[in-house]
C-alpha cells in the first residue's frame, strides 16, 4: 500500500510541479548611513516574478520616525515575455543629531518576513527640517470636508484632495483618526483588523481605479491643526481615477476605539469603548469637453521623450524608434500611438517598457513604446507625420497632443510595395512542390503520447498487483 501511496501522490503532483512557477525573489536594501536631520535613511524591498503587488509591513525602528513611503513597479515587455519588478520604499527620519545603532530587523513580505543586519546611522544638523506638516480642515476648493470644531480632541476622518476633477483625473483618498497630544484620554485600537476591512470596503468607490502604495500598517506622525497639535493615525491612503462621469461619494464611517480617561487619579481606571465617526463627503466628477476621441484619450499633465538609434540609412535598412509618454496620471490606461499604413515604411507592433512610481499624495511614471521600423522609400520624413498621441491636461482643461520632432531621411532606391513578411511568407512556401512527399514523417507528439499511455498502464498494473496480494 506504501508503494501504491506514493505512486498515486507522484501522478498527482506530477503536472503541477511541471507547470510551477519560479518563485518570488525579494531582496531587501538600506539606503544612506551618513545623513543630515531633513534626509530620510530608507529600506527597500524590491521583490521580482511577482505578477500581484505584494503587501509590504516595514518594522518600527527605535529612535526613528516612520513617515512617507512609495512603491515602483517597473514592466518590461520584449518578444511577447514580461518582466515585472516592484520596489516599494519606506522613509525613517531621526528627530534629534547623534548615533543611531539599529539591531537586525525584518520585513514582512505577503507574510514572510525578510531580514536585514543591524546598521548605524549617523545623523548631523543639516538645514532646519519641518517637523510638522499643516492640515486645512476647512471647506475650500481643494478639500471636500466640512469645518471639525477646533476644540474637538479627537475626531475620525475621511478626506478627498479635491473637491471636483475630471473624468478620469486622479484624486487621492485617506482615511485618518486625529488625537490631541494635550487630551487627557489614552487610546488604544479594538479589533482593528476586523473593522477596517468593512470600512474600507464602504470607502472604496466602484466607480474608480485605484492605485496604492501596498504597504499594510498604521502610520503615524504629528500635525498641527489651526495652531493645535495632533497625533494623525493614518489609515488607508490611495489614489483613485473615476471612469465614470458619476460623482463620487463617500458615505460616513465609524471605528470603535478602546478609551481610558487618564485624568481620573488613582490605580483603577475606567476603560470602555468609545465610537468616532467621519463626516459624509462627495467629489464631483465633470465631463470631459467634446473630442472625437475623448473616451479613449487619457487624462494627466505628460511630456513626450524620444530616441532614434539612426536618423540617417538606406533603403531597406531598419532603426528602432522609442515613443515615451512620461508624466503624472494613470499610466495604466495610457495606449501605444496609432500609426498609420504607409508606403515608405513598415511600422511594427511595439514593445512596452513601463515604469510606475506610486505615492500618497500621486501617481507618476513613464511609458515606452518601441517600434521597430524598415525603410522602403528614400525620401526626407518628420516622424511626426506618423506619431502622434492626444491627451487631455485638466491643468489647462485642453486637449493636447505629443508630436515627436524627429526626422528621418532615407537615401537608395525604393523597395518593393510588398512588407518585409510578405516576402519572408513566400520563401516559406517557394519551391513546394518540389518537395518529396514519399519520404517518412516522424510525429514526436505521438511517440510522447505512446510512451506517456505506456507507463501509465505500467503503473496501473503495478497497482493492480499490490492490491490482489
Amino acid at each position: 500500500m506504501k508503494v501504491y501511496a506514493f505512486i498515486s501522490i507522484f501522478l498527482w503532483c506530477l503536472p503541477a510541479w511541471a507547470q510551477r512557477q519560479p518563485e518570488a525573489d525579494v531582496q531587501v536594501e538600506t539606503g544612506e548611513k551618513n545623513l543630515t536631520l531633513d534626509q530620510p535613511f530608507i529600506v527597500t524591498i524590491i521583490v521580482k516574478n511577482h505578477a500581484n503587488r505584494p503587501t509590504v509591513t516595514f518594522p518600527d525602528l527605535e529612535g526613528l520616525e516612520k513617515r512617507s513611503a512609495s512603491a515602483t513597479s517597473t514592466t518590461n515587455s520584449v518578444g511577447g515575455k514580461i518582466v515585472i519588478i516592484q520596489t516599494i520604499s519606506q522613509q525613517y527620519f531621526a528627530l534629534r543629531e547623534g548615533k543611531y545603532t539599529l539591531p537586525e530587523f525584518s520585513v514582512i513580505v505577503d507574510g514572510t518576513k525578510f531580514k536585514s543586519e543591524g546598521v548605524t546611522l549617523t545623523f548631523k544638523k543639516g538645514k532646519e527640517e519641518q517637523k510638522t506638516s499643516e492640515l486645512d480642515i476647512e471647506e475650500t476648493e481643494s478639500t471636500v470636508n466640512s469645518e471639525e470644531p477646533a476644540a474637538e480632541d479627537v475626531f475620525l476622518q475621511a478626506k478627498a484632495s479635491r473637491a471636483s476633477v475630471y473624468l478620469k483625473e486622479g484624486f487621492s483618498l485617506r482615511l485618518a483618526l486625529y488625537v490631541a497630544k494635550n487630551t487627557p484620554i489614552e487610546m488604544e485600537f479594538y479589533q482593528l483588523n476586523s473593522q477596517l476591512q468593512p470600512i474600507l470596503k464602504r470607502l472604496r468607490p466602484a466607480t474608480c481605479w485605484e492605485e496604492n502604495i501596498g504597504i499594510d500598517e498604521i502610520i503615524q506622525k504629528e500635525v498641527i491643526i489651526r495652531g493645535r497639535r495632533y497625533t494623525e493615525y493614518q489609515m488607508y491612503q490611495a489614489m483613485l481615477f473615476p471612469f465614470t462621469v458619476q460623482n463620487v461619494s463617500f458615505p460616513a464611517v465609524s471605528l470603535k476605539m478602546l478609551v481610558t480617561d487618564a485624568s481620573v487619579t488613582g490605580k483603577l481606571k475606567d476603560k470602555g469603548i468609545q465610537t468616532f465617526s467621519s463626516k459624509p463627503s462627495r467629489v464631483v466628477v465633470k465631463p470631459l469637453p467634446p473630442h472625437p476621441q475623448k473616451d479613449q484619450i487619457a487624462v494627466g499633465e505628460y511630456t513626450l521623450k524620444e530616441q532614434l538609434t539612426k536618423e540617417n540609412l538606406a533603403s531597406g535598412e531598419s532603426l528602432r524608434y522609442l515613443f515615451t509618454i512620461a508624466g503624472r496620471g494613470n499610466l495604466a490606461t495610457i495606449t501605444a500611438p496609432e500609426v498609420p499604413l504607409v508606403k515608405a515604411f513598415d511600422f511594427y507592433p511595439p514593445d512596452m517598457n513601463q515604469t510606475v512610481q506610486r505615492s500618497y499624495e500621486r501617481v507618476s511614471g513613464e511609458k515606452t513604446f518601441d517600434y521597430f521600423i524598415v525603410a522602403k522609400q528614400k525620401g526626407t520624413y518628420p516622424l511626426g507625420r506618423f506619431f502622434q498621441w492626444i491627451y487631455f491636461n485638466p491643468s489647462t482643461a485642453r486637449y493636447d497632443t505629443l508630436r515627436s520632432s524627429k526626422t528621418i531621411t532615407v537615401a537608395g532606391e525604393d523597395m518593393q510595395s510588398a512588407s518585409i513578411l510578405d516576402a519572408n511568407a513566400r520563401l516559406v512556401y517557394e519551391n513546394v512542390e518540389q518537395l518529396d512527399t514519399t519520404e517518412s514523417y516522424v510525429d514526436y507528439q505521438d511517440m510522447i503520447r505512446t510512451l506517456t499511455n505506456s507507463v501509465v498502464l505500467i503503473l496501473l498494473g503495478i497497482m493492480g498487483w499490490i492490491l490482489r496480494k
